[in-house]
């Protein structure tokens, strides 16, 4: 009987926490022994002494205590590292993976990008987010959009850039100015040919390029930040009214829209039951090239309309119009437009939140992310 062992750590809002306990349900549910070690409780004494059960694999997102030497040593299994953010954030953790160790990604674009930061990894899989899966009945919907999440202020970033060199802070320029002109075009590709074409071809690798790597990092935190908050201004200025759950927003434009209100951050199981009281729920996902993220299928999951940019993948998953909106950073009007219609209408706006949760439940829950570890580990070892 397969055996694993989840690691349990410490995340904004307490996302991966409830992930994680979400995902041990899951392997139950399918009949699969999963131990729980919170990471808040142990040392390495106790790590040890853990490892020692004979699991047929360490599970947990983002790597934790990859970069931890003493867990490396102790370790006598398999990691199964499920990497939910970009890979430029975790580089580190991600280079002290060994052979036969498992990595999982939530964008299919990322197979490229290991390879632009010099990673060639043999076991790496798609495995996406997934939403929580609740058995509740509808809410009233008292609120009309929501946006949950920290503040990203983009004239950090911004400030970052111009301290650069003439040359870097003009290839910077470039790609900002392209992406933002084209939603379609991905930052790291065209930084990687703003160097070419000038006759100046680089490489991403975090030993050589370090500083480089960060100047790329800041570049799509900076699109990500604007394209977030141009979203969100374009509803604003037409009136409508959005609730907004972070830090840091009162340091933002929007605060200065009466419609626009603002409250504290809330943990990930308070957000669950806000998406569930909204009528739409907005996602932004400006670093994702071909994937998605949990809120798509939050939102969904929770009986509410997604409102999300669109990616191939997602395309491939979901009818637009249909089970959720999909829009265009270059197109912000229809996207206008598109929430206008569904505030307007409420049985259009419910025959979409009706369709989104059945496309969900059964399909895009830790119930099934488990047992897709499950057939991504018996791909590796029981072939």
């Amino acid at each position: 009987m397969t055996k694993f062992l989840l690691l349990k750590g410490n995340s904004q809002y307490n996302v991966l926490r409830y992930w994680t306990d979400a995902l041990a349900v899951g392997f139950e549910k399918i009949g699969v022994e999963a131990d729980v070690l919170d990471l808040r409780f142990v040392d390495d004494h106790i790590i040890n002494k853990y490892l020692k059960n004979n699991y047929d694999a360490v599970i947990a997102f983002n790597g934790y205590l990859k970069e931890n030497e003493a867990f490396s040593n102790f370790l006598n299994c398999p990691y199964i590292y499920l990497l939910i953010d970009h890979p430029i954030d975790h580089l580190g953790r991600i280079r002290n993976l060994r052979p036969g160790d498992i990595l999982t990604l939530m964008d299919r674009n990322d197979v490229n990008n290991l390879y632009h930061f010099g990673y060639d990894f043999e076991n790496t899989y798609l495995l996406p987010h997934a939403a929580i899966e609740l058995s509740l009945e509808k809410e009233e919907k008292s609120i009309d959009i929501l946006v949950s999440g920290t503040y990203s202020n983009y004239s950090q970033y911004m400030n970052f850039i111009e301290g650069q060199s003439p040359i870097l802070f003009n290839i910077c320029k470039e790609v900002i100015d392209s992406c933002l002109e084209d939603s379609s075009k991905y930052y790291i590709d065209e930084f990687l040919y703003s160097f070419e074409k000038r006759g100046l071809p680089i490489k991403l690798r975090i030993n050589e390029n370090p500083e480089i790597i960060k100047i790329v990092r800041v570049i799509g935190r900076y699109l990500y930040s604007i394209n977030r908050l141009r979203v969100i201004t374009a509803l604003a200025e037409e009136g409508m009214t959005i609730d907004i759950f972070g830090n840091g927003w009162e340091n933002s434009p929007l605060a200065n829209y009466p419609n626009v209100r603002l409250h504290k951050p809330v943990n990930y199981w308070q957000t669950q039951k806000l998406m569930r009281q909204s009528k739409i729920v907005l996602s932004f996902q400006a670093l994702l090239r071909d994937g998605t993220h949990e809120r798509v299928f939050a939102g969904m999951a929770a009986n509410s309309v997604v409102v999300t940019n669109e990616t191939p993948y997602l395309k491939e998953l979901f009818q637009s119009e249909k089970e959720l909106i999909f829009y265009n950073f270059n197109d912000l009007g229809l996207m206008v437009q598109n929430v206008r219609n569904l505030l307007h209408d409420e049985q259009y706006r419910e025959a979409i939140s009706d369709a989104a949760r059945q496309a969900i439940v059964g399909n895009h829950t830790f119930n099934q992310r488990a047992q897709q570890i499950v057939d991504i580990y018996n791909d590796v070892y029981n072939k």
